[in-house]
């Protein structure tokens, strides 16, 4: 049984629908390297605009745990720095989400499409000893990315007179 199905299977239960959608987008943030926008053309009886707060919240919280595990694999990480080329990488990886932190992450995270778990993990272990981003910042990002990306996609759809959303 693939994804899919599987949540079909709780279409006729709106708040059981929600309670997997949020658990999903949350594992999406964690481990799970798949477009998280799946769960938003399923289940047409949920209005799309709770679907895209569900999806913003699920990230969220998935992205607090990856900034917790970024935090404590950076030393870990950084006992590759004997490698020049892999301190050369590091700094500029630093440098990078030093100058553009919190822009950056919204703008990647909210492209539709987008597989969110590499991003979050990069932006996590770039994050100079967990000073460059604050992890309530880090997951506000996540959620507001989240809505804009279901908002892009709804829009998109609309343009195209592409009724998926009920």
């Amino acid at each position: 049984m693939d994804l899919m199905q599987f949540l079909q299977q709780f279409e006729t239960d709106p708040v059981l629908y929600l309670l997997l959608f949020f658990v999903f987008a949350m594992l999406v943030a964690i481990i799970l390297p798949i477009p998280v926008e799946l769960g938003l053309i399923l289940n047409p009886a949920v209005p799309y605009w709770i679907k895209a707060v569900v999806l913003g919240a699920g990230k969220a919280v998935g992205s607090i745990a990856v900034f917790g595990i970024g935090v404590k694999l950076e030393p870990k990480i950084r006992s590759w720095e004997r490698f020049k080329w892999f301190k050369y990488f590091m700094e500029k990886m630093e440098w990078f989400v030093g100058k553009y932190g919190y822009f950056a992450l919204y703008v990647i995270l909210s492209i539709p499409g987008m597989t969110d778990t590499v991003p979050i993990y990069l932006f996590s272990l770039f994050n100079k000893e967990g000073k460059a981003m604050n992890w309530k910042l880090f997951a506000l990002t996540n959620f507001l990315a989240g809505i804009t990306r279901a908002t892009i996609l709804w829009v998109l759809f609309t343009m195209f007179n592409v009724d998926l959303f009920g």
